[in-house]
């Protein structure tokens, strides 16, 4: 049965909360019994954690040439993806401790509309168990950083829906441009900093 408004609102509420409780009040101690091991941990037992972000893109790759448009869309759902199911959703995983509490604020994390307000978090806790600064992460040959690309794709898929915007080729290519370097450039050197790679798909030892 689906939420009335009412109910919608109320668990926007709870779930602003308990993010906020969580990640103000205790995010110093998260951070600092934040462990590669937990982290790995969750990788190796959702090996298929990114099937569906590739899905997505080989979709996008499929209809580019019929409908941009529409690429960009599926673009944009392997990007969403590939950010909040492929990397913030472990790393949330990975700094609590209690499995029910993980699972619980791990999906609630996810759940939430944009993953700005984590940012800072995710710049922290990936600078501790690798080299990679996702606020300065660039794609091959681009200046700009994926992060300020991924908000620039997110723009696009909101006036497609909310303005009905019918896009170019360039702006296709760009979309699918960025949720290939989410998938085969930055999660994989994420990956690496805990001795796991993609194979097949697949996240594997």
């Amino acid at each position: 049965m689906s939420m009335d408004y009412w109910e919608y609102q109320q668990e926007e509420a709870m779930s602003e909360y308990y993010e906020g409780l969580y990640l103000s009040e205790f995010k110093e101690r998260a951070i600092d019994e934040f462990t590669k091991e937990r982290l790995r941990s969750y990788y190796i037992d959702h090996p298929e954690l990114i099937i569906s972000a590739l899905a997505a893109l080989t979709e996008a790759k499929k209809v580019e040439n019929t409908s941009p448009t529409s690429a960009i869309l599926l673009a944009g759902i392997s990007i969403e993806l590939g950010f909040k199911i492929g990397i913030l959703k472990p790393i949330v995983f990975g700094f609590v401790h209690s499995e029910a509490a993980a699972e619980a604020i791990s999906n609630m994390t996810i759940k939430q509309t944009g993953i700005d307000r984590f940012k800072g978090l995710l710049i922290t806790l990936l600078n501790d168990i690798s080299s990679v600064d996702i606020s300065k992460f660039t794609r091959n040959g681009v200046k700009k950083p994926l992060w300020d690309e991924r908000n620039e794709i997110q723009k696009l898929r909101n006036d497609i829906s909310h303005q009905g915007k019918i896009c170019t080729f360039t702006e296709s290519n760009f979309a699918i441009a960025v949720a290939e370097s989410i998938l085969s450039e930055l999660l994989p050197q994420i990956l690496t900093s805990i001795n796991l790679n993609i194979t097949n798909g697949k996240i594997v030892e």
